[in-house]
């Protein structure tokens, strides 16, 4: 299959990257800064932003192959990760990239055998599922600068069907907090359930993540939000 991956230089996308190409598939990478990312024989890489509709366009094109799905790991950024550091923005960095990659895959796509996959790194916590969110963290979103994070999040939340109309099977991950690394099972919860723990390594989330794309999972998980956790 063949990737359009968005933050795939971010501590969470590095492990998706990784993992799309030993399990053989074909990628492109839309990045501002590649110099970390190390060639290989399956990976095109393409310098420019997300949030630029012709770095985008060309991005979905570069290879002349279509793209059955677009991975996305980005995350806001702050000036450290403590909860209080300041929000560096942009604000709406991942609902403009997620609404930019769904206008992609609809608009400059005439060779598509099946519907293409969207499927989005969003955070428990947005949406719904705020209502099983822990009490200790609704209060670090309400009261610190994690607030302003979330408000991205839950951007991409709100606008995410009519983003994806019905031309694109989407998925959005609420993942729980992200650890570490090392692969261990997943378990999937629905936006409204409260998961069995509040921790995922990030190597389990972009593994699980890259399954979703490939199909490897089928239509379990299209157009819906998922809880995701160890």
């Amino acid at each position: 299959m063949h990737f359009l991956i968005l933050g795939a230089t971010g501590r969470t996308g590095v492990h998706g990257l990784k993992y799309s190409l030993e399990q053989g598939h074909s990628v492109t990478v839309l990045a501002r800064n590649t110099s970390s990312i190390e060639p290989h024989p399956n990976l095109t890489i393409i310098e420019g932003s997300v949030l630029s509709e012709d770095d985008m366009d060309r991005a979905i094109t570069s290879t002349g192959k279509p793209v059955d799905a677009v991975l996305v790991f980005l995350n806001s950024a702050r000036v450290s990760l403590n909860p209080w550091a300041q929000f560096v923005g942009p604000p709406r960095l991942m609902a403009d990239a997620v609404a930019n990659a769904a206008r992609a895959l609809r608009t400059k796509q005439s060779d598509v055998s099946q519907k293409p996959r969207l499927v989005v790194m969003n955070a428990m916590g947005s949406g719904e599922s705020y209502n099983v969110t822990p009490y200790l963290f609704r209060l670090m979103i309400n009261f610190s600068n994690i607030g302003k994070t979330y408000e991205d999040h839950n951007a991409v939340d709100a606008e995410i069907e009519e983003n994806c109309g019905d031309e694109i099977s989407w998925t959005l991950v609420l993942a729980v907090g992200l650890r570490g690394e090392g692969v261990l099972p997943v378990k999937t919860f629905a936006q409204n359930e409260s998961p069995a723990s509040t921790l995922i390594t990030r190597e389990s989330c972009a593994k699980w993540m890259v399954d979703v794309a490939a199909g490897d999972m089928n239509e379990e998980f299209s157009n819906k939000r998922v809880i995701v956790c160890n």
